[in-house]
């Protein structure tokens, strides 16, 4: 069965080689349909904005995108592809809207006896929480890779409101989908050159806004 994204007339161009239609391995479908049976036998998931539904598919016309659903049922799901760093919300064998997103550097930062890894991480997650106008909690890695002293946790110099844009939507610790103060970043159109957050997935503030709405707590997201 061909697994198929849907994409406005008007913004059709060539596909770049490598990036459309690879073949997942043989196995993921099944291992991940045992890994998210108890997530999507759950309730439908509704894409809601402020009570009324989101539109994902006006003016769409169908092209491949996988070989095969990386995800079966009929539920809402989101898949991050880290080859081409875009994001897909996807129904059932539908896509029903992308955007681009920027993923981590995979540079590693050491400092005051301690090392991090910036990379995005790969596997199933779920959506823990959502939060509008989040305020980003700066961790230690921050401070060492700014070349300055770490302070108290409950510093006010932690606190940083608009590095996360408008919207924040957690799956994981220390890992959201989340909007930027940097949408120039995002809206690259050479997807290497996203690669440049320190594993966060970041989306344009009106990306990130539609993302918050299309998603509920519980709804798995895949990264690969």
């Amino acid at each position: 069965m061909i697994f198929r994204r849907r994409r406005s007339a008007a913004s059709r161009c060539p596909a770049r080689s490598g990036s459309i239609g690879r073949r997942l391995p043989a196995a993921l479908p099944l291992v991940l349909a045992v890994l998210l049976l108890p997530l999507l036998a759950a309730d439908p998931l509704c894409a809601q904005a402020d009570g009324l539904a989101l539109d994902f598919d006006a003016g769409f016309d169908e092209v491949p995108l996988f070989d095969h659903a990386p995800l079966h049922g009929d539920r809402l799901y989101v898949v991050i592809r880290l080859a081409e760093n875009r994001l897909y919300v996807v129904e059932g064998e539908r896509v029903l809207w992308s955007a681009p997103v920027v993923t981590g550097t995979g540079f590693r930062l050491e400092g005051k006896a301690r090392s991090w890894q910036f990379a995005t991480p790969r596997g199933i997650f779920r959506v823990q929480a959502r939060e509008k106008n989040p305020v980003w909690i700066k961790p230690d890695w921050a401070f060492v890779e700014e070349k300055k002293r770490i302070p108290p946790l409950d510093s006010p110099l932690r606190r940083e409101p608009g590095t996360l844009g408008t919207t924040a939507i957690y799956i994981g610790f220390e890992l959201a989908m989340h909007g930027t103060d940097r949408p120039q970043l995002v809206l690259r159109p050479d997807a290497e050159a996203r690669r440049v957050s320190h594993g966060c997935i970041r989306l344009t503030n009106e990306d990130a806004r539609k993302l918050y709405y299309a998603v509920q707590i519980g709804t798995p997201v895949l990264i690969f």
